[in-house]
């Protein structure tokens, strides 16, 4: 199952980018279906993943933390950045791509955040948060992420959102939790000394 932007995730990202035609990096695009709704909005999207197996004429196979090219825009990290080996070498390369007063937009997922009605909701079974905690473990969790983002970043926007619903793809469960999606848009802070 892979967890696209719903009309509201969209609708952020959309929001926080500057206007089309500017040029975009989606790190850790995935099958591309995010790059793809950008490209037939006008924008200019380079779209990479680290997955080989997702390599298509879309879809670059590169990591975002060695990833060289010209400035971009903005840098788009849709379910991505909790994965990434490196957070701080993702956002300091992320930094480093961006124009002077190009955009971060972060559509993300606060796994910490859960509790026992979440878990039990995702796993379909009373008594899942340990579960659910050894299955995201291994991820950075949205408090990381924040803290990480705002170390780099002037943060202009941060909302926590539902986000169950969309990796599940199922509708009903949008109102069973509000707390695990995580939104930012921040522009990269002057770079210190």
């Amino acid at each position: 199952m892979a967890a696209q932007p719903d009309a509201k995730g969209m609708d952020f990202i959309e929001h926080s980018l500057p206007p089309a035609p500017a040029r975009i990096l989606d790190a850790g695009c995935g099958d591309g279906a995010l790059a793809a709704r950008l490209i037939e909005r006008g924008y200019a999207v380079t779209a990479i993943d680290v997955d080989p197996a997702l390599r298509s004429p879309l879809v670059r196979v590169a990591d975002i933390c060695t990833y060289e090219d010209e400035p971009f825009d903005a840098v788009i990290f849709s379910l991505s950045l909790h994965h990434v080996h490196s957070l701080e070498r993702a956002l300091e390369r992320a930094r480093a791509l961006l124009k002077p007063g190009g955009r971060l937009i972060i559509d993300e997922f606060a796994h910490e955040a859960a509790n026992d009605r979440i878990a039990d909701a995702f796993f379909g079974t009373p008594g899942s948060l340990p579960r659910w905690r050894e299955r995201h473990g291994d991820y950075h969790t949205g408090r990381a992420m924040r803290a990480a983002i705002a170390a780099r970043f002037t943060v202009d926007a941060a909302r926590r959102v539902p986000y169950l619903h969309r990796y599940l793809e199922d509708e009903t469960h949008r109102h069973t939790e509000s707390v695990l999606g995580l939104q930012i848009a921040a522009t990269a802070a002057p770079r210190r000394g």
